[in-house]
Parts: structure tokens; sequence; C-alpha cells
């Protein structure tokens, strides 16, 4: 049975599996990340085998439960992406026995399924997985995700690793690196909250559907961090707005299908119904000890405030508005304008352009508006680079 994705949005017109043939990558692999797949089917391997060779990483493929275990006995990887169903066991018995062991208990399990009922993805968290992947999937979420998974699996390891070894370093070493090592493990403990907290809040809303596509996300997210070097921000501070900006409408998880869904314009009440996502989203990611999650909080409660005061959900204006909620405002709406869906097609780019210009200190900061026209050249190359990501196309 087939299901859509984790974060998918309703009515999917989806990039089916590719029949061409499979294109080798010129970097090395084990340089980007190794993944395991493990899928029974041999089109699904194939297809999967391509995406990710071809964005760099090392792909090792078992065909069945027995040969995956067999094959992590001899290998470290990244990442499992693990096939629900197959005939010898199931992928919850597979994960299971990979948490049992001392080698994988941490490895990354993200499953692959066409089962879309609940209780099959509570028995795959329960088992130890880490995300979930369903059939027939979007190969730029397929990016997304084993991207995401790979990275926090190879940082966690590094982060390990040097704590090691400043741990051998300091013993019998002066209080400076005494208290240089407690301040790594700071760190680690702080990241490895925020990460936790990060899973326990996003599989909240993998289990709903949003209207972004990954490239909107990812493109409007660049757009985000451009913005904010531009207007003075550290490098540390832009990359966290990088990173928390695709989160920006979370909280459409909580708004009735019967809204969301809705092919046509939205009566009055429904729209009142629709901006409460801004608030929902705030209550989803709020309360946590992370910056990252905080910063996320922030924009997803602000991003739809209004320069004038005329926004919501608090009416803010002006600078009261923080500087991210006012950044991603820019971003997004640019993205959204440009782009093409189903409903409508994208924009030119003088009249997105001229929309973001009339609307300087009313919808927008002024300010920032003039530095995102000014840097429309590096707008331009952002879009560009990002332009082959294929939209998963949804309504509403």
């Amino acid at each position: 049975m087939l299901t859509v994705p984790f974060l998918a949005l309703p009515i999917v017109e989806r990039k089916r599996y590719d029949e061409g043939p499979v294109q080798e990558h010129s970097v090395s692999a084990t340089q980007r990340g190794r993944v395991l797949v493990v899928d029974d089917e041999a089109q699904i391997r194939r297809v999967i085998r391509k995406v990710l060779r071809a964005d760099g990483y090392e792909v090792i493929e078992a065909t069945g439960g027995a040969q995956a275990l067999a094959t992590l006995e001899q290998n470290d990887v990244d990442t499992v992406l693990l096939d629900m169903r197959m005939p010898d066991m199931t992928g919850v018995e597979v994960c299971k026995r990979i948490r049992s062991t001392h080698r994988h208990a941490h490895t990354p399990v993200v499953f692959l399924s066409g089962a879309s009922e609940r209780s099959v993805r509570r028995q795959a968290r329960e088992a130890g997985a880490d995300d979930f992947l369903a059939k027939p999937f979007d190969e730029a979420e397929l990016r997304v995700r084993i991207r995401n998974s790979v990275f926090h699996h190879r940082h966690s390891a590094g982060m390990a690793q040097e704590s090691a070894r400043l741990r051998v370093e300091v013993d019998g070493q002066t209080r400076a690196l005494h208290e240089a090592r407690m301040a790594l493990d700071r760190a680690r403990r702080e990241l490895e909250a925020a990460q936790v907290q990060t899973i326990e809040r996003l599989t909240k809303a993998a289990e709903f559907r949003d209207d972004e596509t990954a490239a909107h996300l990812q493109r409007m997210s660049e757009y985000s961090r451009l913005l904010a070097r531009k207007v003075g921000l550290d490098d540390y501070t832009s990359e966290m707005i990088r990173t928390a900006s695709p989160m920006h409408d979370v909280g459409k998880i909580g708004i009735p299908d019967s809204i969301l869904l809705k092919p046509g314009r939205l009566t009055s009440d429904e729209y009142e119904v629709m901006k409460k996502h801004a608030e929902i989203g705030y209550r989803i990611l709020g309360g946590s000890d992370s910056k990252l999650l905080q910063l996320a909080a922030s924009i997803a409660y602000t991003h739809h405030e209004k320069f004038d005061g005329s926004g919501y959900p608090r009416g803010l204006s002006g600078e009261d508005i923080p500087i991210e909620g006012r950044i991603v405002a820019v971003a997004d709406v640019f993205d959204a304008l440009t782009s093409e869906r189903p409903y409508k097609k994208a924009w030119p780019l003088e009249r997105a352009v001229k929309l973001l210009v009339d609307g300087r200190d009313q919808h927008f900061d002024g300010e920032l508006v003039d530095l995102f026209v000014g840097s429309m050249e590096e707008v331009l190359e952002i879009r560009k680079r990002l332009s082959d990501l294929p939209e998963a196309h949804h309504a509403g």
C-alpha cells in the first residue's frame, strides 16, 4: 500500500522512479558518507542508488534483513535506509537487532515503507527508528532526509572523538585545559539535547502534512542566510537562521484538513483559523533550551507580521518584529511568488521584485528589501543552483 512521506503535503504529484542509467560520481563517496540500502525490490534499490551516488554517497545494498545484519558486522555506515516489509524478516525486527549491537547502537535508521498506518510508524519508532520515508518517495525529500541523517551521525561521532582526544590531553594538565574539557562536554550535551528535542518536535510534524516543497524550503532558507549576512549579522547567527527558517510554517499541521486542503478561496472565518498556524508553530517549537529551536519558534511566530503593524498574529510593527521574522518574510514571499505551483504560474522576476519594492515599510522592512533587491545577482545564483530540485507540487 502506498502512502505519503512524513512532511509531504496533500495532493502530491511526485516525480516517479527514474528509469535512466546510474551516473557515477567523481568525488570519493566515503568523504560524503556511506549508506546501507536494505530493500528486496531491485528497482527501488537502483533508484535510491542512483540518487545517492549522484549526491556523492557510497551506497551498500542488501536484499533482506539477514544480509543487512551480516553487512553491518563488517562495515561502519552513516545511515541505514531500511524497508519495512521483506521476505525473511520485518524491518522492525532488523532495527531491533541493529539497536542491540554495540557497534551500531547509535547508527541512524530511516524506515522506507508503503504502509501509512500510524500503528506501523509507532512500531518503527519503538524499535529505534530515527525517521520514516514513505513510498512512493520524492527524490528531493530523500536527499534532504539522508543528508540530515548522515550529517548528525558524522557530527556526533566527530564530537565524541574530539571529546575523547581532549580528555586524554587534559588529564594531568593545567586547570585551563581542564576547563576547556568541561566547556567541550557542555557543548556536546547541548548538541545532544538539541538533536533529541528537534527529533521529538519534528516527529510531531512528520505525521501531518505541510504545503512547502523541499526545493522551496531550501531556496528560502538560503535567501534568508544571504539577507542575514547583508544586514550585518555574524556568520553563526546567519547560519542559525538558515537552519531554523524551514520550520516557519510547521504550525500548519494543526490546521483542519477542510481548511488546509481547500482548493478554492478561504472565507473570512476560515482565514482566521488558517492564521492560527503561526501561534501553533510557536507552541510546538517554543519552550526548548536549544537556541536553534528558540530561533525557529520566533520565526514561526513572527514571519507573518508586517512592518506597518497590519500583520498577524500580534500586530507587531517596525523593529518590534524580531529581525529573523522580518528576514524570513522577505525570503519566503519572494520564493513563493517566483515558484510554479499546480494552481499558479511562477511570477516573472520583475513582477516579484516590484511587489517587494511596493511593500517597503508596509509589508516588509524597507532596509531588508533594498538589501535583497541589491543582492539580486547572488539571489539568482542561489535560485539557479537549487532549481534542479523537483518540486513536490501540492494544492493549497
